[in-house]
């Protein structure tokens, strides 16, 4: 079995992945730069290791019999170019937001990123949207391969909402801004008094979060508005089961971070909780407006106050949304199916053999 050195940001449950772990027919090395970034000491075993305590790299692929490197964020491509160099293993990329962007990068990050183009062998943008991204930046199309990442539909089953007279809209996301968190809450202000029944609960943890809390009092929106931190990923199918109405509200923030497709989409998809976004990024690849859910524009209040009206008021619509939602996840979205093209194209690299 071919084994594969997975560089990641760090190990914590949300970067420790499927995309690392569980990919067919292939073993795996979690690397991370240094200690700070395990996180999570409960996950850390045998298979993680320092990126900053390997002194050769081509004795620690020779003892560790590795035939490919995997880079899962851009800037972690352009750190391991000389370890690529050094031990002539074929090096592919994952992009997966700001990583396609420029903001907050350092200095001369545009001039790595088309030197990691030129020298590494592929690339696997999550979504069509920053496939063309980073073609404009210089990446060469036969180079590029999408790969979405997947949802686990054993863990996410269907379940069609019934009617029992409640609204309760919920959010899940980490708490910056391009997560439009405050522009959800401002809408939702908006239709407070025509939906006084209305719950709005935003799940996740960020940097914004006192400002979110503050903003909440500013809006005066009372026991309609809840934030719930840190709840464990285990949780969330069980909170997605008890809301009538997903809401994304994505946006490109104003340092110019994006998004790929978040997850959460593709999860309240999977469930059969109507799902109400923005056309941000990638989100349009998944979410056909009127057909698997409803797209308003983003950073727009007013445009998305009206949308959260239309879907509680039009309720009928409900059951042809998540169909349609549940069966674009099924064919384009499955984590199986997702992980099996990720085999393929390691396969496609190594000529087709483990």
């Amino acid at each position: 079995m071919s084994k594969v050195i997975h560089m990641n940001l760090r190990v914590d449950p949300t970067q420790y992945i499927p995309q690392i772990r569980d990919i067919p027919g292939y073993d795996y090395i979690h690397l991370v730069r240094q200690p700070k970034y395990m996180v999570n000491l409960p996950l850390l075993n045998e298979k993680v290791h320092y990126y900053s305590e390997i002194f050769s790299p081509k004795e620690y692929v020779r003892k560790n019999d590795v035939s490919l490197i995997h880079a899962h964020h851009g800037q972690l491509g352009l750190l391991l170019l000389p370890f690529k160099e050094e031990t002539n293993l074929p090096l592919v990329t994952s992009f997966r937001g700001r990583d396609a962007t420029l903001a907050n990068q350092p200095l001369g990050y545009l001039d790595g990123m088309k030197m990691l183009f030129e020298q590494g062998e592929q690339f696997f943008p999550v979504c069509q949207y920053l496939a063309q991204r980073i073609n404009l930046w210089g990446c060469p199309a036969d180079k590029i391969r999408v790969l979405y990442g997947g949802v686990d539909l054993d863990l996410f089953p269907f379940k069609p909402r019934t009617s029992q007279g409640t609204q309760n809209i919920i959010s899940i996301g980490r708490l910056v801004e391009k997560k439009g968190h405050h522009v959800l809450m401002q809408a939702f202000k908006k239709i407070k008094a025509k939906f006084p029944k209305a719950t709005l609960t935003i799940i996740g943890g960020g940097e914004l979060e006192g400002l979110l809390k503050s903003f909440a009092a500013h809006l005066n929106l009372g026991t309609s508005f809840q934030l719930l931190n840190r709840v464990p990923k285990s949780q969330i199918p069980e909170l997605m089961a008890q809301a009538d109405l997903f809401c994304a509200p994505s946006l490109t923030s104003s340092n110019g971070d994006v998004e790929g497709i978040p997850n959460t989409i593709k999860e309240a998809m999977a469930t059969g909780i109507p799902v109400l976004t923005t056309n941000h990024a990638g989100i349009p690849e998944i979410i056909t407006n009127n057909k698997d859910g409803i797209l308003v524009r983003e950073n727009d209040v007013d445009h998305l106050a009206q949308a959260l009206e239309f879907m509680l008021l039009n309720r009928n619509k409900w059951e042809s949304y998540v169909l349609s939602a549940r069966q674009k996840v099924e064919q384009n979205f499955d984590q199986k199916k997702q992980l099996l093209l990720q085999a393929n194209y390691y396969d496609e690299l190594l000529g087709g053999s483990k």
